[in-house]
């Protein structure tokens, strides 16, 4: 849909094979575009059929991009062809009568950087389609492309959209479906694997550009336009079903924009080009800049010296239809190299001067202690030291709970987080990606909180990265920050002068942060109520964890035995003779435990045995169908695990 077809009148339309008739030695203009060079390295799948689904082909525009782990996936999705089998070619080239695919041709050198380009194909022939609306194309492209094999890997990455016109809406159906796979197939039809690369992609989505989309329904002229182009190059057009389906054009604009803003993520940033010209007197603007730039945000959008048949045809690099695309993808790329932080509590006591007493430390120290029993704290602290401070360093990572994880896998993440490499589980470290670490933290200005080290093997494993005897040059700069019950495992890596020992919380902190967790809903409390308070805080000991857990269970609760029954039992926990420190805490962990039902209990076990990692969302659905506890399924949930 890039250019006048007046002068294909006559020579009709081969409807079976969608190509352009042509006589002897015609040479018949396509989109602007005469004899479309080839594209090297291109792979031309034809479409197939599976089952009831129709497998669309996938284009490869960066063939020399072999890596499974690239910066960036960048997808693009054509327009509205008119009976042409290379229309994803057709619609990426330059506008000169010698046009090259530009997304092939200039991306890659551009960018300079490890990214793969895909183009797709997909059924939106005005003339032979055979499909009735986007809807339909939607749900084929999720089995093309999103839940395909030969793509499931790049979803775990970076992914950039770019889409003009009605491949703009192609894709947010695409959107739309892959958000229903997720959330909304009913419990009898759930694939795991379909519903973990379909999360993936919609998580990592974090970049569209849009070219003269029309995203609000109310355009009656896009639609008519079709019509009467296909007019003008055959009489049959009854064959395709969009082409009939037209009347509903608009409808479908309006609801999808609603759908698609339902299905993205918050944080997904949109770009768009809006049509600045006319295409002629008789059609005017095709897409209004209300419609075109209606789902970008901040203000992100241009209205371009383009009409709506060569706004995706940037004539030379310079121009602003491929620079502004270009800052873009780099921003895309660039964002989503870095790791999301680390979440905070929604209640704070007395972290922030903590936490600028550890920066104290680290003005004198290179590696600082952080040690205190369990639920003390010190796990949301360190989060709180990072937040704070993470900005003031060239590179950091939070290595969240490293007790329990293999420690290969916690070099992966260092890799990741300082040198922008990622590797898949089934790949191993080799010494050039761990020379790559040492090498940053000689370097480089660098912050690494290690949470939670648990023993002394993982503390010598990754200091040996962290700090490299040998160099020459040791950047004194960088900072790692380690936290741990047991001194003995630190103590001899770590100088007596940069040990910070957690305190438990005084009185009036651990009163302030148990009645934000117990009585937050309530707009006051009996007399009771407010000295049996006290005297749970006390029996807490200031332990943070304790004061949370506890709060949390007895919050909305008004029968006052309840709260009785509470404090007799933490009392009867308690050993006040020289015990373990943890019993405060167990004790009051198992009080929030033993009130539960059965049933509760249950549920509850299997989070912490099986579950720990897995969204929200995967446990409504393991537990609850149409409402109620589902006990078959749960159990055939775990017996596939």
């Amino acid at each position: 849909m890039e250019n006048s077809f007046s002068r294909r009148k006559g020579k009709g339309v081969d409807v079976s094979r969608g190509q352009t008739k042509k006589g002897k030695g015609d040479v018949i203009p396509i989109h602007g575009v005469i004899n479309t060079p080839s594209v090297s390295g291109e792979t031309t799948p034809s479409i197939s059929t599976r089952g009831n689904n129709m497998i669309y082909p996938v284009h490869d525009l960066n063939p020399d991009c072999t890596s499974k782990n690239p910066n960036l996936t960048i997808i693009f999705f054509h327009g509205i062809v008119y009976g042409i089998n290379d229309e994803w070619k057709e619609t990426w080239t330059t506008r000169s009568i010698d046009g090259i695919c530009w997304p092939q041709m200039w991306i890659p050198k551009d960018l300079n950087d490890n990214v793969r380009i895909l183009s797709l194909s997909y059924d939106s022939n005005v003339v032979a389609s055979v499909h009735n609306d986007v809807t339909d194309i939607g749900k084929n492209l999720v089995q093309s492309l999103v839940i395909n094999s030969s793509y499931q890997m790049l979803w775990d990455k970076p992914v950039s959209i770019v889409a003009y016109s009605f491949g703009g809406l192609i894709f947010k159906s695409l959107v739309v479906e892959a958000h229903k796979r997720v959330y909304q197939r009913p419990m009898n039809d759930l694939d795991f694997k379909v519903q973990k690369y379909c999360e993936l992609f919609l998580n990592n989505l974090k970049g569209v550009v849009f070219y003269s989309v029309p995203h609000a329904g109310g355009n009656r002229n896009l639609s008519k336009y079709f019509k009467w182009q296909c007019q003008q190059i055959a009489k049959d057009i009854t064959q395709s079903c969009i082409l009939k389906n037209m009347k509903s054009f608009n409808p479908i604009m309006e609801q999808l924009s609603v759908d698609f803003n339902k299905a993205i993520c918050k944080d997904l940033n949109i770009y768009a080009f809006g049509e600045g010209l006319p295409i002629d007197n008789k059609w005017g603007i095709l897409v209004p800049m209300a419609s075109a730039t209606r789902l970008s945000n901040n203000n992100n959008y241009k209205v371009e010296d383009a009409n709506h048949l060569t706004i995706c045809k940037p004539p030379t690099k310079d121009h602003p239809s491929y620079s502004i695309l270009l800052e873009h993808l780099k921003f895309f790329m660039k964002k989503q190299n870095t790791r999301p932080m680390p979440p905070l509590p929604c209640y704070e006591v007395a972290l922030e001067d903590k936490a600028n007493a550890i920066n104290c430390l680290f003005q004198k120290e290179s590696i600082v202690a952080l040690i205190g029993m369990g639920g003390i704290g010190k796990t949301t602290l360190s989060k709180k030291m990072y937040h704070l401070f993470h900005n003031q360093y060239e590179k950091s990572s939070f290595l969240e709970d490293v007790k329990s994880k293999n420690i290969n896998d916690v070099k992966k993440q260092l890799l990741h987080d300082l040198c922008g490499k990622v590797l898949h589980k089934d790949e191993d470290l080799i010494k050039e990606n761990l020379d790559q670490i040492k090498n940053c933290m000689t370097v480089k200005k660098v912050l690494v909180v290690v949470d939670d080290v648990g023993k002394t093997e993982n503390l010598v494993a990754l200091l040996q990265l962290l700090i490299d005897k040998d160099a020459t040059n040791v950047n004194y700069k960088s900072k790692i920050l380690v936290n741990c019950r047991n001194w003995q495992i630190l103590k001899y890596h770590v100088k007596e002068s940069a040990k910070m020992d957690m305190a438990f919380l005084e009185a009036e902190q651990a009163k302030e942060l148990f009645m934000f967790h117990a009585f937050k809903h309530a707009s006051h409390m009996t007399n009771d109520v407010k000295n049996i308070s006290m005297e749970i805080i006390k029996a807490c000991e200031g332990l943070p964890l304790s004061l949370e857990v506890l709060g949390c269970y007895l919050c909305d609760i008004s029968n006052f035995e309840v709260w009785k029954d509470a404090l007799h039992t933490l009392k009867n926990g308690q050993n006040l003779t020289g015990g373990s420190d943890n019993e405060v805490l167990w004790t009051t962990l198992r009080i929030s435990y033993d009130h539960l039902d059965k049933e509760h209990q249950d549920m509850f076990l299997d989070i912490a045995c099986f579950l720990v990692g897995f969204k929200k969302s995967t446990f409504c659905r393991v537990y609850w169908n149409g409402g109620t506890c589902d006990g078959k399924f749960r159990r055939h949930f775990f017996e596939k695990m």
